[in-house]
C-alpha cells in the first residue's frame, strides 16, 4: 500500500510559509508553541510545501513551495486559498 499523504498542518514547522509568518526559516517556537499556533492559523499561506495550488487562467497548477517563491519575490498574490493569480508584468502590491 502506497504511504497517505497528509493535506493538514500540524505545526508550524512543517507549514510553507514559515519564513513568510516568522521572517526566519528557524523561529525561537517551542513544539507545542508551533503545534497550538498551526491549529489557529487561517492564513491563506498556511499549508504543506507538497500540496498543488491552482493557478488562475492556467491548466497546470504549482507546488504551494513554487507559490511561495512566486509571492516573495512580488510576482503573485493569492487570490483565495489554495488560488493564485500571477502578474506577468513584474512585482505587484498585495491587495
Amino acid at each position: 500500500m502506497s504511504r497517505l499523504k497528509r493535506k493538514t498542518v500540524a505545526s508550524c514547522y512543517e507549514c510553507a510559509a514559515l519564513a513568510y509568518c516568522y521572517h526566519t526559516k528557524n523561529p525561537d517556537l517551542t513544539r507545542d508553541e508551533g503545534r497550538r499556533v498551526a491549529s489557529q492559523c487561517h492564513s491563506l499561506h498556511k499549508g504543506v510545501t507538497t500540496e498543488t495550488i491552482h493557478v488562475e487562467g492556467k491548466d497546470r497548477g504549482m507546488s504551494r513551495k513554487k507559490a511561495e517563491k512566486l509571492i516573495t519575490k512580488g510576482r503573485a498574490i493569492w487570490a483565495d486559498y489554495g488560488l493564485l493569480r500571477i502578474h506577468e508584468q513584474g512585482p505587484v502590491q498585495g491587495p
